[in-house]
């Protein structure tokens, strides 16, 4: 799983309750007016040289009429909310991001697991089962989320505001899972990468296998890559590398295999 998070810095995350299909964000039933929203928010975030990244969320189990947008950047997790989604015209991405202090935020970890079934079938199989135990361990914090990519590696939990996806967290490995998350650690058997990061940085993260790590430097390229991180006075230099030799995976619940290279740390 090393280093396979799509490279994200900012979050956008929205509230969306209905059923959803297999490409959401495309195919779905908000207005116009929301749409071009979400679409101009988008594309500002890109021209101003972020990587930002739609998803939509919901929680089941609580009905209101209430409508609540997530944005996730650089360590913070900010939440706006208001009837529908007309609430969405006052919120101007850009501004947010450069003064995050003058909104509401959320200062406890969030978790979003990805449940899309009709987008693959492993995420509702097995999705559905570790978001049900991580409801009973932490009630409102824990969402369902839309595609996040790397179906294979289902259950995927987001957690925000540190930007770290994990791959695998099935319903057994959910409370230690949880545990480690509000401790303040790192949860690295389970890791896919920090999504800030490049994947080579992800891969080099999670064989390092330390929390608290602070990248430095990063020489070579997504094929090979000497990382450098720094922990109080301390160096780590981790080298990995994009194995040579292909291995066979399944994409999902059920496909036939395709070949990946997956990374290894090397000397």
């Amino acid at each position: 799983m090393l280093g396979t998070a799509a490279r994200v810095d900012v979050w956008l995350l929205l509230e969306y309750r209905p059923v959803w299909e297999a490409r959401a964000h495309e195919n779905n039933a908000l207005s116009a007016a929301v749409r071009q929203w979400l679409d101009t928010s988008m594309q500002r975030l890109r021209d101003a040289g972020f990587r930002p990244r739609l998803q939509f969320i919901r929680q089941p189990e609580i009905d209101s009429a209430e409508t609540r947008l997530l944005l996730a950047y650089n360590g913070d997790l900010l939440q706006f909310r208001g009837d529908g989604y007309r609430f969405l015209d006052s919120v101007d991405v850009i501004r947010v991001l450069e003064a995050p202090e003058l909104y509401e935020q959320l200062h406890e970890p969030n978790y979003f697991v990805c449940t899309n079934g009709q987008r693959d079938l492993c995420c509702a199989r097995f999705g559905l089962r570790s978001y049900a135990v991580l409801r009973e361990l932490v009630g409102p914090r824990v969402w369902q989320i839309t595609h996040l990519g790397g179906h294979r590696f289902a259950p995927n939990v987001l957690v925000l505001p540190e930007g770290l996806l994990y791959g695998r967290v099935s319903e057994e490995a959910v409370e230690n899972f949880v545990a480690q998350v509000e401790a303040g650690d790192v949860d690295f058997a389970h890791l896919r990468g920090r999504s800030v990061y490049p994947a080579q940085v992800q891969a080099a993260e999670i064989a390092a296998a330390r929390p608290g790590l602070k990248l430095l430097h990063v020489d070579g390229d997504a094929q090979h890559a000497q990382v450098t991180f720094g922990t109080g006075s301390d160096r780590i230099r981790i080298t990995v590398e994009r194995s040579p030799q292909p291995i066979a995976v399944s994409k999902s619940c059920g496909e036939t295999a395709e070949a990946v290279y997956p990374y290894l740390q090397v000397p």
